[in-house]
């Protein structure tokens, strides 16, 4: 047991120490985004919560400093559950900081139109603002690409609209 929980810190410390020279002043950062896999949820107050959802993003920006970096976005959400379709298209910024090298956490706020279409009826179209949050893993595969599991969040206080799930991202560090 001692033997394996040391395995896992020293795997742990070897991840982060190879992100430290991707997350300085000056990096360029692109970060393609995969979300949904039907361990999340969308709420708003016409559809209640979906039964399938699939987001793809595109992220990209630079370190303003060390551990911190300033990204705008761009992307677009896909959810359909019996009585609904549920699309969006999102714009956003955010900041994010890495901890302990590889560890991060984010803040953003953004922009969606959405349009949802009843079963049998016509699309319905709402803009929300929202802020958000997400706190995840950089795992360096190599010098410049990290695979970067995440937990998210987005909520609009005045649309009733709530998201939160699990993201994969592909990091690009340049």
């Amino acid at each position: 047991m001692i033997k394996r929980i040391f395995l896992i810190l020293s795997i742990i410390g070897l991840l982060s120490s190879t992100g430290s020279a991707q997350i300085l002043k000056n990096t360029w950062i692109v970060n393609p985004q995969v979300s949904g896999f039907n361990l999340g949820s969308t709420h708003t107050q016409e559809t209640g919560n979906e039964t399938f959802d699939l987001g793809l993003k595109v992220e990209a920006g630079n370190f303003i400093a060390n551990n911190l970096a300033f990204l705008v976005g761009l992307g677009g959400d896909f959810a359909w559950n019996k009585e609904y379709k549920d699309n969006s298209i999102d714009l956003m910024a955010s900041i994010r900081y890495y901890t302990l090298t590889t560890l991060f956490i984010g803040v953003n706020t953004g922009y969606t139109h959405a349009w949802n279409k009843p079963k049998g009826g016509s699309s319905v179209c709402r803009d929300y603002l929202y802020v958000g949050a997400e706190l995840g893993y950089a795992i360096f595969v190599s010098h410049n690409i990290s695979l970067d599991p995440a937990l998210y969040w987005k909520h609009s206080f005045t649309d009733k609209f709530d998201q939160y799930g699990l993201k994969i991202g592909l990091s690009v560090y340049f």
